[in-house]
């Protein structure tokens, strides 16, 4: 009975899923095409930028270090679109909520479906570029995805609690992104993790996951992060998970 409940939950989801991507693209010639092309666009500015113009640290070797900035990208994109995509996911459904008897829980889990299936489509360019300069493992694909999809469930921890502040305070957005840029600068993305840029990548709640995901993904990269400076974070979030579903829920339904 509870296998049954769980796989009609699937489709149910999976339903969400693909009428909140008609939705995102309604009038769009290019349909869910355009999320890939704005995906690669920016991977091949970076491309340009650091690689065949050159700009990277004094005597780094751009193999690597174009390797260490795609591979932070890649953790980056999909998780910056899930944080902002996911904000605003109940307000935007708002009205199909109040209609059915799904209740809200269902929906908070499409963008981390859609947070999956970005990474996938994202990681082409970057697997094959990666593959052509040595840098992959044998177990690079599925050690890097688990590793995304713990990122994922991380991340709803906080998105379930803004998914829910964001209908009680109207529109928390534009906040958001400001937060994600505050996230982006404070992860070794474009730089090296040392020096006091390194002391202070371990107040980002996101560093030890990308190192994480560094280790699976590229061939001998050794992690700089630490399992001790991330407990308190995972315990924060998972405090605000727990917040959101005993506190928030009740006063979001009654927002609705």
């Amino acid at each position: 009975m509870t296998s049954f409940v769980f796989l009609r939950n699937l489709r149910i989801l999976s339903v969400l899923v693909r009428r909140d991507y008609a939705l995102q693209y309604a009038g769009s010639a290019l349909g869910l095409t355009w999320m890939f092309l704005q995906n690669v666009s920016l991977i091949l500015i970076y491309t340009i930028v650091f690689y065949f113009i050159g700009i990277r640290p004094q005597g780094e070797n751009s193999i690597e270090y174009f390797s260490n900035v795609l591979s932070g990208l890649l953790f980056w994109i999909p998780l910056q679109e899930y944080l902002i995509r996911g904000t605003g996911i109940l307000t935007d459904n708002r009205q199909l909520i109040k209609r059915s008897p799904l209740g809200p829980e269902i929906f908070l889990w499409i963008p981390f479906v859609q947070f999956l299936l970005h990474w996938l489509v994202t990681s082409i360019p970057i697997f094959l570029f990666l593959a052509w300069a040595g840098k992959l493992g044998i177990w690079s694909l599925p050690l890097s995805f688990l590793s995304m999809f713990c990122t994922g469930l991380f991340l709803a921890c906080l998105q379930s609690y803004l998914a829910r502040v964001n209908i009680i305070l109207r529109d928390i957005s534009p906040l958001v992104r400001l937060l994600t840029q505050f996230l982006f600068w404070g992860l070794p993305i474009l730089y090296e993790s040392k020096g006091i840029l390194g002391k202070l990548n371990v107040f980002n709640p996101f560093f030890f996951p990308l190192e994480i995901f560094r280790s699976a993904l590229l061939a001998g990269y050794e992690s700089k992060a630490g399992i001790l400076d991330f407990l308190p974070f995972l315990g924060i979030f998972l405090g605000i998970f727990l917040l959101s579903r005993t506190k928030l829920n009740q006063i979001v339904l009654d927002h609705l």
